[in-house]
Protein backbone atom coordinates (compact mmCIF):
# COMPACT_ATOMS: atom_id res chain seq x y z
CA UNK A 1 0.00 0.00 0.00
CA UNK A 2 1.30 3.54 -0.94
CA UNK A 3 1.44 6.61 1.09
CA UNK A 4 -0.70 8.67 -0.06
CA UNK A 5 -3.62 5.63 0.32
CA UNK A 6 -2.09 5.29 3.91
CA UNK A 7 -2.53 8.86 4.56
CA UNK A 8 -6.04 8.55 2.84
CA UNK A 9 -6.89 5.83 5.38
CA UNK A 10 -5.79 8.16 8.07
CA UNK A 11 -7.84 11.07 7.03
CA UNK A 12 -11.07 9.01 7.11
CA UNK A 13 -10.44 7.06 10.37
CA UNK A 14 -10.11 10.61 11.60
CA UNK A 15 -13.52 11.52 10.35
CA UNK A 16 -14.65 8.22 11.60
CA UNK A 17 -13.72 9.39 15.00
CA UNK A 18 -14.81 12.52 14.78
CA UNK A 19 -18.07 10.81 13.57
CA UNK A 20 -18.19 8.49 16.84
CA UNK A 21 -17.80 11.10 19.14
CA UNK A 22 -20.45 13.16 17.65
CA UNK A 23 -22.80 10.26 17.75
CA UNK A 24 -21.83 9.24 21.41
CA UNK A 25 -22.63 13.35 21.95
CA UNK A 26 -26.10 12.86 20.76
CA UNK A 27 -26.63 9.17 22.36
CA UNK A 28 -25.73 10.83 26.06
CA UNK A 29 -27.83 13.90 25.14
CA UNK A 30 -31.15 11.97 24.27
CA UNK A 31 -30.70 9.60 27.06
CA UNK A 32 -30.91 12.31 29.72
CA UNK A 33 -33.52 14.34 27.78
CA UNK A 34 -35.51 11.32 27.70
CA UNK A 35 -34.41 9.69 31.14
CA UNK A 36 -33.54 6.37 30.23
CA UNK A 37 -33.27 4.27 33.06
CA UNK A 38 -29.80 3.46 34.58
CA UNK A 39 -29.91 -0.60 34.20
CA UNK A 40 -30.80 0.32 30.59
CA UNK A 41 -27.67 1.93 29.56
CA UNK A 42 -24.72 -1.22 29.20
CA UNK A 43 -27.09 -2.01 26.28
CA UNK A 44 -27.34 0.49 24.54
CA UNK A 45 -23.75 0.90 25.46
CA UNK A 46 -23.08 -2.13 23.49
CA UNK A 47 -25.35 -1.03 20.33
CA UNK A 48 -23.70 1.70 19.91
CA UNK A 49 -19.73 0.47 20.00
CA UNK A 50 -21.17 -2.56 17.64
CA UNK A 51 -22.92 0.52 15.53
CA UNK A 52 -19.41 2.03 15.45
CA UNK A 53 -17.53 -0.97 14.87
CA UNK A 54 -19.61 -2.17 11.95
CA UNK A 55 -19.50 2.03 10.35
CA UNK A 56 -15.48 1.51 10.96
CA UNK A 57 -15.36 -1.18 9.71
CA UNK A 58 -17.40 -0.70 6.53
CA UNK A 59 -14.99 2.47 5.64
CA UNK A 60 -11.66 0.23 6.09
CA UNK A 61 -13.44 -2.02 3.12
CA UNK A 62 -13.80 0.63 1.12
CA UNK A 63 -10.37 2.31 1.55
CA UNK A 64 -7.79 -0.24 2.68
CA UNK A 65 -9.46 -3.61 1.59
CA UNK A 66 -10.24 -4.19 5.65
CA UNK A 67 -6.70 -3.84 6.33
CA UNK A 68 -6.25 -2.92 10.11
CA UNK A 69 -2.98 -1.48 11.10
CA UNK A 70 -1.54 0.62 14.09
CA UNK A 71 -2.23 3.89 11.79
CA UNK A 72 -5.81 3.11 11.72
CA UNK A 73 -6.17 3.17 15.89
CA UNK A 74 -3.89 6.06 15.21
CA UNK A 75 -6.24 7.80 12.92
CA UNK A 76 -9.29 7.35 15.22
CA UNK A 77 -7.72 8.46 18.08
CA UNK A 78 -6.52 11.56 16.43
CA UNK A 79 -10.43 12.11 15.64
CA UNK A 80 -12.21 11.09 19.28
CA UNK A 81 -9.68 13.23 21.01
CA UNK A 82 -9.92 16.20 18.84
CA UNK A 83 -13.47 16.22 18.85
CA UNK A 84 -13.75 15.77 22.65
CA UNK A 85 -11.11 18.56 23.08
CA UNK A 86 -12.25 21.08 20.38
CA UNK A 87 -16.08 20.22 19.55
CA UNK A 88 -17.71 18.15 22.26
CA UNK A 89 -19.09 21.21 24.34
CA UNK A 90 -20.70 22.84 21.31
CA UNK A 91 -21.77 20.04 19.77
CA UNK A 92 -23.78 19.29 23.44
CA UNK A 93 -25.47 22.48 23.40
CA UNK A 94 -26.55 21.82 19.72
CA UNK A 95 -28.16 18.74 20.32
CA UNK A 96 -29.58 19.88 23.57
CA UNK A 97 -31.54 22.79 21.32
CA UNK A 98 -31.95 20.09 18.34
CA UNK A 99 -33.30 17.10 20.69
CA UNK A 100 -36.03 20.51 22.33
CA UNK A 101 -36.96 21.82 19.11
CA UNK A 102 -37.90 17.90 17.82
CA UNK A 103 -39.89 17.39 21.34
CA UNK A 104 -41.55 20.45 20.46
CA UNK A 105 -42.27 20.02 16.59
CA UNK A 106 -43.30 16.40 17.88
CA UNK A 107 -45.99 17.66 19.95
CA UNK A 108 -47.10 20.15 17.92
CA UNK A 109 -47.63 17.82 15.48
CA UNK A 110 -49.45 15.32 17.67
CA UNK A 111 -51.91 18.92 18.27
CA UNK A 112 -52.34 19.34 15.02
CA UNK A 113 -53.35 15.51 14.43
CA UNK A 114 -55.82 15.31 17.64
CA UNK A 115 -57.07 19.27 16.25
CA UNK A 116 -57.35 17.92 12.32
CA UNK A 117 -57.87 14.07 12.35
CA UNK A 118 -58.69 13.17 15.89
CA UNK A 119 -61.28 15.07 17.50
CA UNK A 120 -63.13 15.52 13.86
CA UNK A 121 -63.36 11.37 13.44
CA UNK A 122 -64.21 10.84 17.14
CA UNK A 123 -66.73 13.52 16.75
CA UNK A 124 -68.42 11.65 13.77
CA UNK A 125 -67.83 8.35 15.41
CA UNK A 126 -69.96 10.00 18.38
CA UNK A 127 -72.59 11.31 15.94
CA UNK A 128 -73.01 8.14 13.89
CA UNK A 129 -73.67 6.31 17.22
CA UNK A 130 -76.22 8.27 18.48
CA UNK A 131 -77.86 8.00 14.93
CA UNK A 132 -77.58 4.10 15.16
CA UNK A 133 -79.22 4.08 18.52
CA UNK A 134 -82.56 6.49 17.24
CA UNK A 135 -82.26 3.78 14.03
CA UNK A 136 -82.39 1.04 16.54
CA UNK A 137 -84.65 2.49 18.64
CA UNK A 138 -87.24 3.34 15.85
CA UNK A 139 -86.81 -0.25 14.11
CA UNK A 140 -87.61 -2.25 17.64
CA UNK A 141 -90.82 0.18 17.94
CA UNK A 142 -91.92 -0.49 14.30
CA UNK A 143 -90.51 -4.20 15.26
CA UNK A 144 -92.89 -4.46 18.25
CA UNK A 145 -95.80 -2.67 16.49
CA UNK A 146 -95.67 -4.69 13.77
CA UNK A 147 -95.88 -8.12 16.20
CA UNK A 148 -98.66 -6.86 18.08
CA UNK A 149 -100.74 -6.43 14.66
CA UNK A 150 -99.40 -9.98 13.60
CA UNK A 151 -100.63 -11.49 17.63
CA UNK A 152 -104.25 -9.35 17.06
CA UNK A 153 -105.87 -12.14 15.11
CA UNK A 154 -104.07 -14.81 17.15
CA UNK A 155 -105.70 -13.31 20.46
CA UNK A 156 -109.13 -15.62 20.08
CA UNK A 157 -106.92 -18.27 20.35
CA UNK A 158 -104.69 -17.79 23.04
CA UNK A 159 -107.75 -16.81 24.74
CA UNK A 160 -109.35 -20.17 24.22
CA UNK A 161 -105.79 -21.74 25.27
CA UNK A 162 -105.52 -19.67 28.36
CA UNK A 163 -109.16 -20.94 29.46
CA UNK A 164 -108.13 -24.28 28.29
CA UNK A 165 -104.90 -24.26 30.81
CA UNK A 166 -107.29 -23.39 33.36
CA UNK A 167 -107.17 -26.53 35.52
CA UNK A 168 -103.21 -26.96 34.75
CA UNK A 169 -102.48 -23.14 35.83
CA UNK A 170 -104.60 -24.23 38.83
CA UNK A 171 -102.57 -27.77 39.82
CA UNK A 172 -99.16 -25.62 39.16
CA UNK A 173 -100.21 -22.79 41.42
CA UNK A 174 -101.38 -25.55 44.10
CA UNK A 175 -97.96 -27.36 43.44
CA UNK A 176 -96.09 -24.16 44.20
CA UNK A 177 -98.22 -23.24 47.59
CA UNK A 178 -97.53 -26.87 48.55
CA UNK A 179 -94.13 -26.52 48.01
CA UNK A 180 -93.74 -23.23 49.90
CA UNK A 181 -95.62 -24.14 52.99
CA UNK A 182 -93.09 -27.24 53.24
CA UNK A 183 -90.31 -25.35 52.79
CA UNK A 184 -91.67 -23.36 55.56
CA UNK A 185 -92.17 -26.44 57.90
CA UNK A 186 -88.83 -27.46 57.10
CA UNK A 187 -87.77 -24.53 58.38
CA UNK A 188 -89.53 -24.16 61.28
CA UNK A 189 -88.78 -27.55 62.16
CA UNK A 190 -84.90 -26.54 61.67
CA UNK A 191 -85.16 -24.00 63.90
CA UNK A 192 -86.70 -25.41 66.57
CA UNK A 193 -84.46 -28.39 66.64
CA UNK A 194 -81.49 -25.83 66.83
CA UNK A 195 -83.44 -23.51 70.02
CA UNK A 196 -83.47 -27.00 71.49
CA UNK A 197 -79.82 -28.18 71.64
Amino acid sequence: MNAASQWSTIGWMVLCGALMGLVFDFYRVIARRFHIPRWMLPAFDVVYWAAATLGVFNVLLDHNHGEVRLYVFLGLGIGVTGYFGLLSPHVVKAADRIVTLVIGLAAWLWKAFRLVIAVPFLFLVRILAKLLDIVFVIIAAILLYVGKLLLIPLMPLWNWLWDKLLPVRRRVTAGIEGWKRLKNRIKAAWETFWKKS
